[in-house]
């Protein structure tokens, strides 16, 4: 019993690693599939943590189909979000915050002004998490996304602080072995 849970263990990681690729080559229709067979293989076997990441892919799959999906996408990622939160790594949990801020920023219904706190909080989480990580890819989108919401909301000073911080990540991934620190980055 033990070596058909970690075939189906490996399985449902190839499947999420084959759609993360399918994800970063800009069709998610061809990432559909690979989510949805993970997402099969982690149900079966009761992989609690890898189902949780595999509808967080399901989700990012939904809302790059375009905005009118923002919703579904976002509970989805709200069904996990516990599972995430109370088990996952920085990364993931990282991640899931800034799918849940792309998805309300998405929503023609949200408005950041009336709930700024909806997005800036799970923002500001991310962006830490991602530093400690040292995951530059990430954390730059964190602080691009702050960028965003601080300029929709007037605040011309945090959004350049988060711009520089946005800057400073992108740097970091052209230059990996540069002489600035991205552990000192705000």
């Amino acid at each position: 019993m033990e070596l058909k849970t970690e075939a189906g263990l490996r399985r449902a990681r190839t499947l999420l690693a084959a759609n993360q690729f399918r994800e970063r080559s800009g069709n998610a229709v061809l990432g559909l599939p690979y989510a949805l067979a993970s997402l099969s293989f982690c149900q079966s076997f009761n992989l609690d943590l890898l189902r949780a990441s595999a509808v967080l892919t399901m989700a990012e799959l939904w809302l790059s189909l375009g905005s009118n999906h923002a919703k579904r996408a976002l509970s989805l990622i709200h069904g996990v979000l516990p599972t995430i939160l109370g088990h996952g790594g920085l990364e993931l949990r990282a991640r899931a915050y800034i799918v849940e801020v792309k998805c309300y920023l998405s929503d023609p219904n949200f408005s950041v002004s009336e709930s700024p706190e909806v997005v800036l909080d799970p923002l500001t989480q991310a962006s830490d998490e991602l530093q400690v990580l040292e995951y530059h890819e990430l954390a730059a989108e964190a602080f691009y996304l702050k960028a965003i919401v601080f300029d929709k909301l007037g605040r011309l000073p945090d959004r350049e602080e988060a711009a520089t911080s946005f800057k400073k990540h992108i740097m970091a991934l052209e230059n990996p072995h540069g002489e600035d620190s991205p552990t000192t980055m705000s």
